[in-house]
């Protein structure tokens, strides 16, 4: 399989790819048959779907079947016929099978986060949580790009996940790079880290994380002593619990990981920042990320905003410098 995905990505694409093939089986489709699948073949699998999955779910089990194919340096015949049927699809798909959009993590939610956390040297815990909220959301990190499944240090995969040396010290900015040895769809790569105003800055979270929990450079980044001085790995399920304990209580709605995402993707957008380096410093593959633009009045008001001032602004140079040439002429 592609080793440019993630593990999980791969079983699910050996899950789907398995499913067709049984499909095929069952109809008494032959190795001939479907190496390739003719275009018949594979809108008469996809029908299957029609008004039971979504059309993301659909095209993701046909996608896998395509990487299949190929892998086996033949062609695939899905093409207009298969568009139009998945397309058929995603109109027929039940309303029950759609998401409600996640909502983004703000700003003012780290702010509250970080107001009602503990971050004297007493709670190890809270100050790993405050960095990595911080993190996450400053850097449009996913979940899974540091946080592991386990909690024992010894499970932990350095090549997965970061250790404190993967934090880069600071430049003369006072930037910190951090290196992501594994992410979803590559082998590695790197996020920036820049001084942010106020208590939510995340690399000063990332350095009172690392003073008060006593790290090593060999240590997982995601680690935090408890009251008996043991190392113990921050996971994803913790990490939510105790953000949502706090956030309920001021009736935000509960959170998932990739609400940090979203958050800080919108907060960049809100900032004024071009959508082309937003999709940069998301490490964004495609322009996907547009779809979480989930304060879309905020920006509206925001950039139009902007652009009135800009162009009064201006009006006004392009006036002062006709009357100084008015002047001049008398």
């Amino acid at each position: 399989m592609d080793t440019a995905v993630s593990e999980k990505t791969n079983r699910r694409k050996l899950l789907y790819t398995a499913e067709f093939l049984e499909w095929a089986g069952e109809r008494g489709l032959c190795k001939e048959d479907i190496l390739p699948p003719s275009k018949a073949t594979l809108c008469n699998y996809a029908a299957l779907f029609a008004g039971k999955l979504a059309g993301g779910t659909t095209r993701a089990k046909l996608s896998a079947v395509k990487s299949w194919v190929q892998r086996q340096g033949l062609v695939w015949n899905g093409r207009d016929s298969l568009r139009n049927v998945l397309s058929g699809i995603e109109h027929r798909a039940p309303t029950s099978l759609f998401r409600k959009q996640r909502p983004p993590v703000k700003k003012e939610h780290l702010s509250i986060l970080f107001n009602e956390l503990d971050l004297s040297d007493a709670s190890g815990m809270d100050c790993a949580l405050a960095a990595a909220s911080a993190g996450c959301f400053y850097s449009q990190l996913r979940g899974g790009e540091i946080f592991p499944p386990s909690a024992d240090p010894n499970d932990y995969n350095s090549s997965s996940f970061p250790t404190v040396k993967d934090l880069k010290p600071p430049n003369k900015n006072g930037d910190r790079k951090l290196k992501l040895p594994k992410t979803k769809v590559s082998q590695g790569e790197e996020v920036i880290y820049s001084p942010q105003p106020g208590c939510t800055s995340p690399t000063r979270g990332w350095q009172e994380h690392i003073r008060v929990n006593k790290l090593g450079p060999d240590n997982p980044l995601m680690v935090y002593r408890d009251k008996n001085s043991e190392l113990k790995v921050l996971t994803k399920p913790t990490f939510l619990k105790r953000c949502n304990a706090v956030w309920s209580k001021h009736n935000i709605p509960c959170m998932t990981g990739h609400c940090f995402c979203i958050g800080g993707t919108t907060n960049y957008l809100i900032l004024g920042i071009p959508p082309d380096v937003v999709k940069a410093l998301g490490r964004w593959k495609s322009d996907a990320f547009l779809r979480y633009w989930r304060d879309l009045e905020s920006l509206a008001s925001i950039h139009l905003h902007r652009h009135h001032t800009q162009q009064t602004y201006a009006n006004h140079i392009q006036t002062t410098r006709r009357t100084h040439r008015q002047n001049a002429v008398y």
